[in-house]
């Protein structure tokens, strides 16, 4: 791996295992304290964003509660593990598909973009 590639690595990596701190921390203080993040646009609007229920989501995977989990929120229940499997081919490959700046990637974030868009639209119609 070219010293070029293997920083761009590290400092992928650092961002990773920020953000999974993060993430931990979180996790701890929603178990600890049952207070969470509330959703701005559902308060303004009434209506679910595309994120609404991801919290839940989370604490009832760590559970193992999948199939509370899933209606929690069943896009993002099925996008986080394949994100977070093109995260690891990511770090431990480094293909230059998965750039930011590739065509792969561009065209990966438009069909996610669309999935969320057709899932926020149907889940406040059919009231998922």
């Amino acid at each position: 791996m070219s010293p070029e590639k293997r920083h761009r690595r590290d400092a992928l990596l650092k961002k990773v295992l920020w953000a999974a701190a993060i993430l931990a921390g979180y996790y701890i203080f929603v178990r600890f304290t049952g207070l969470s993040i509330p959703c701005v646009f559902r308060e303004v609007t009434g209506l679910k964003c595309p994120g609404c229920g991801v919290t839940h989501m989370a604490m009832h995977a760590a559970h193992l509660e999948f199939g509370r989990a899933f209606k929690s929120n069943p896009l993002l229940f099925f996008m986080f593990p394949f994100f977070g499997a093109v995260l690891a081919v990511k770090l431990i490959f480094m293909p230059d598909s998965l750039e930011s700046n590739s065509r792969v990637y561009r065209i990966g974030e438009r069909i996610c973009l669309g999935l969320v868009m057709v899932f926020w639209v149907v889940r406040n119609i059919v009231g998922i």
